[in-house]
């Protein structure tokens, strides 16, 4: 039996790669082929081969090839590409964030989420081929559409000390650019309240409670040695010998992280620690969890409680307390 050739199949210079109406004329496919169920439209004259995967780094590039090349991506879509957290009613990304420069009109478009503005080209940089917010820019970006703690957990996780993004100079630049304009104020208080040693946006969110409950300052992600162990609790009040642990999915659905915290809350025990494990939802929420904590952490609190030695290899801050980042 013979196969039919699928006359609809695109070309092979089509596929796996963005391509225009303009460049399926020149390799012979009509405007009747694209509306077909081989291509899949993008953004503005923009395709795509159907059975080519479309991840946001392809829609976003989709999204800039359909404007003139002063566009850059900003903002949420700028802050997922960078891997940085997002709330949850931000991470479908049904529209590609897209700016411009001022005084071009906010582009508009299926799949677009068009704005203006007036940056610096320093804060624009070319990130796996897209134009895009540097990671200082995204931060103040975020004061466009992110409320004062999902804000704080973005700054963060940029300038997270394991692996940042972004250096305090680069920061103080993009900040100090945004004076005068709107929610400044939230942003540079978010700026003061950020910290390199939250490590996931719970983290933040649970940070910003407990100052909230003028706690004295805990230490957070600090390696320490107690008895021969080595632990490096998410929170951690050494004068009250309370410790806090933020529990995410990862701690349910992967077994060796699953022993090893396991294994973690039983030398806690046999030392004498109270330890409160949370699961940290939204800001209110997460203040209700923590008021009973704090009131514990209060009355365990011994000013002259002796405190654990710093492993050897800990190289950071210790202490929130001790220097803010901003400030520092």
């Amino acid at each position: 039996m013979r196969l039919v050739e699928d006359a609809w199949k695109l070309p092979e210079s089509l596929r796996g790669d963005l391509f225009t109406s303009a460049d399926a004329r020149r390799a012979g496919v009509g405007a009747e082929r694209l509306r077909g169920h081989r291509a899949v439209r993008l953004a503005r004259d923009v395709y795509v081969d159907a059975s080519a995967p479309i991840d946001l780094h392809r829609r976003a590039s989709a999204a800039l090839r359909s404007l003139d090349g002063s566009a850059w991506v900003s903002h949420a879509t700028a802050a997922a590409l960078y891997e940085r957290p997002l709330p949850r009613r931000l991470r479908a990304l049904d529209r590609i964030d897209v700016t411009v420069p001022s005084p071009q009109h906010a582009p508009r478009g299926t799949g677009i989420r068009g704005r203006q503005r007036t940056l610096d080209p320093g804060q624009i940089r070319l990130h796996d081929g897209l134009r895009i917010s540097s990671p200082a820019q995204a931060f103040v970006d975020g004061a466009d559409y992110l409320g004062f703690e999902d804000l704080v957990a973005l700054g963060d996780s940029i300038i997270e000390e394991r692996a940042p993004l972004a250096s305090r100079d680069e920061l103080r630049v993009a900040v100090s650019a945004h004076v005068g304009q709107r929610g400044h104020r939230r942003l540079l208080a978010a700026a003061h309240a950020m910290h390199p040693r939250a490590w996931s946006r719970p983290e933040s969110i649970m940070r910003l409670g407990l100052e909230a409950l003028e706690l004295p300052e805990p230490w957070c992600n600090v390696p320490v040695v107690l008895a021969g162990v080595t632990l490096a609790p998410d929170v951690a009040f050494w004068r009250s010998r309370v410790l806090i642990e933020v529990e995410g999915d990862q701690h349910r659905t992967d077994r060796a992280q699953w022993l090893s915290d396991l294994e973690r809350y039983n030398v806690v025990q046999r030392l004498g620690l109270e330890v409160y494990r949370l699961t940290v939802a939204t800001p209110t929420r997460t203040a209700q969890d923590l008021a009973p904590i704090a009131d514990r952490i209060r009355a365990r609190h011994r000013p002259d409680a002796e405190l654990p030695r710093i492993a050897g290899f800990f190289a950071g801050i210790p202490e929130f307390g001790e220097a803010r980042w901003w400030e520092g």
